[in-house]
């Protein structure tokens, strides 16, 4: 008897097929048959005029923190996702050695814009090394899977203390106990190590990662230990956003180097900055060289969306670091922030300070052009029509004081975002082959991070809305191709090869979708992380059940209590040697 049959259903199956109307047959966790179903089950539901998918798996994410205290885990559980993974970027909370946690905070907060102040109140260290970590995260049941990378800035902090960020490099013996915990971490199921190599990457004291500028020989003896358990080096590399063009081409001949030593699996973070837009051809050519070459893969994380802020005097503007801000931001509780911002002398004030050169608030200050105003109904793709220069023209005022008074209305549901990368030209038509290229994967919705900046951890639902169904600024991408992209593209890619498609004798994680009234809601601040620390959740609608491993976590986009989800340990394919 099955446990489960799913009747009627426009089946999406994630291998790209053209979609079917179908049943699915549900047992002991697993997809027993595809088809024209009949017979007894505990349960039946009808999916007529509804879609039938894997459930999305989502490479990306930085819960390193929020997984331990947030079983639930949105954004992500609210969209569908049913396996994520952590450890991303370089930066996470193992191995540590006593003492050090709070320099692990300082580097999460710093890069990943996760409130310092939450992760000292949910942290509850219970662990030191890799494996322990991971043992934690086994140990408690959760909406959904995740598994995790051994992240190289706690690695390097754990073997080298004090030394990091002294300009000094790996000695032997340094490397040498380095590549022995990654060893010790793949065995226990890490699914590889993360780097960060950008200079944009700083601890929230402006310091440069424990990762940052590290030499070739240390990499390639990381690599070699991946490349041995069958796993990936994830980095992001130096010029990724733009703040180095040529640093982006001495990261590529570093990784060719690397590759072509070790053969090791690599997935790099892949953007379209303003500053060189075009250059992502030339990773992707290198991409398609070694995938052709058949002993390594290289996959580019791209997002599906532009990559900037949206702006509120709660979380990221580009008054943030000026000297009356923050006085306001010192002196009053938050909630009376903005009646003070709006008395005109303060306003004044404000807009009459410059930022200091190379920071943060000065960055934003130069990309009003590329300001625009989502509307009501959070349109990722905005046209000129609605960019803050030309409003403020059209209001006989400056782009600064149009976007001072528009944040004072809308700093609780942020609509105006800043695009800083993946709009080049206004708009997502040259992302689109970016996307597509069969070189890339989608790997950067950052779903855990940047908790007051941006919000996608919404990017599979919006992937499905915009891209597949809603698009009007050019051609959408075929649903098949973007169910295929969030699924089997995404597990196969770091080689988990249990789920991701909708066939016989694959894991039941699953979703069924209202495609037609799918809906994202608009971006809105909720203070729900621990200390009463704040992020960005974008409501979403139109998710009639997800199942992982069997089990209904969600319907009728409520949750249901159930806790299937547990630590995804990677395992290394087994490789048939053949008799002699």
């Amino acid at each position: 008897m099955l446990d489960l049959l799913i009747k009627g259903g426009e089946i999406v199956d994630g291998t790209g097929r053209p979609r079917f109307t179908g049943d699915v047959g549900i047992a002991d966790g697993r997809i027993v048959a595809v088809g024209d179903l009949s017979g007894p089950a505990h349960r039946s539901i009808d999916a007529s005029g509804l879609l039938v998918t894997p459930g999305w798996v989502d490479i990306h994410t930085h819960y390193d923190g929020q997984a331990t205290w947030d079983m639930l885990l949105d954004p992500s559980f609210s969209s569908g996702v049913t396996t994520a993974i952590l450890g991303n970027c370089g930066v996470g909370f193992a191995p540590v050695a006593r003492g050090d946690e709070g320099r692990l905070i300082d580097l999460m907060d710093g890069v990943e814009e996760i409130p310092g102040g939450a992760l000292h109140a949910g942290l509850e260290w219970n662990w030191s090394s890799f494996p322990e970590y991971l043992d934690v995260l086994d140990s408690k049941p959760r909406s959904f899977d995740v598994g995790c990378y051994l992240p190289h800035g706690p690695l390097r902090l754990f073997v080298l203390g004090d030394k990091v960020g002294s300009g000094r490099k790996a000695d032997v013996d340094e490397i040498e106990r380095m590549a022995g915990l990654v060893d010790e971490a793949m065995r226990v199921g890490a699914f590889g190590v993360s780097s960060s190599r950008t200079s944009v990457h700083r601890t929230v004291h402006g310091d440069m990662t424990p990762d940052f500028e590290v030499d070739r020989e240390e990499l390639v003896a990381l690599a070699r230990v991946v490349a041995r358990h069958r796993g990936v080096m994830e980095f992001a590399p130096a010029g990724v956003v733009g703040e180095d063009p040529q640093g982006i081409r001495s990261e590529m001949a570093l990784f060719d180097d690397i590759v072509t030593e070790t053969g090791v699996d690599v997935h790099m973070l892949l953007l379209q900055p303003n500053l060189d837009p075009d250059y992502w051809q030339e990773q992707l050519d290198w991409a398609t060289r070694i995938n052709t070459g058949g002993r390594s893969r290289v996959f580019g994380q791209v997002s599906g969306r532009s990559i900037g802020a949206l702006l509120s005097f709660y979380g990221t503007h580009p008054f943030m670091e000026r000297p009356a801000f923050r006085q306001v931001k010192a002196s009053l509780p938050r909630d009376e922030w903005l009646a003070a911002l709006a008395e005109s002398q303060v306003k004044a004030r404000i807009l009459r300070e410059t930022d200091t050169d190379g920071s943060f608030g000065a960055f934003l200050n130069q990309h009003w052009g590329s300001c625009f105003d989502l509307g009501e109904t959070a349109d990722y793709e905005p046209d000129d029509s609605v960019n803050v220069v030309g409003l403020a023209a059209a209001a006989g005022t400056t782009p600064q004081s149009y976007v001072y008074d528009m944040m004072l209305q809308t700093s609780r549901h942020p609509r105006l975002l800043l695009a800083i990368n993946n709009y080049v030209g206004g708009g997502l038509e040259k992302l689109k082959p970016m996307i597509e290229h069969p070189a890339t994967v989608l790997g950067a919705s950052d779903a855990g991070a940047h908790v007051m900046t941006i919000c996608d951890g919404s990017m599979n639902s919006f992937m499905l809305t915009h891209w597949a169904r809603d698009r009007s600024r050019g051609a959408v991408i075929p649903l098949e191709q973007v169910v295929r992209m969030m699924t089997r593209d995404t597990a196969r890619s770091i080689g988990i090869l249990d789920r991701g498609t909708l066939e016989p004798g694959m894991r039941a994680d699953l979703n069924i979708i209202d495609f037609e009234n799918l809906a994202l809601g608009k971006p809105t601040i909720v203070d729900d992380l621990p200390q009463g620390a704040s992020r960005l959740l974008q409501d979403v609608r139109g998710y009639r059940l997800t199942m992982v491993n069997g089990t209904i976590t969600r319907e009728h986009d409520q949750a249901t209590g159930e806790m299937p989800g547990r630590l995804l340990r990677h395992r290394a394919p087994k490789v048939e040697v053949p008799k002699i």
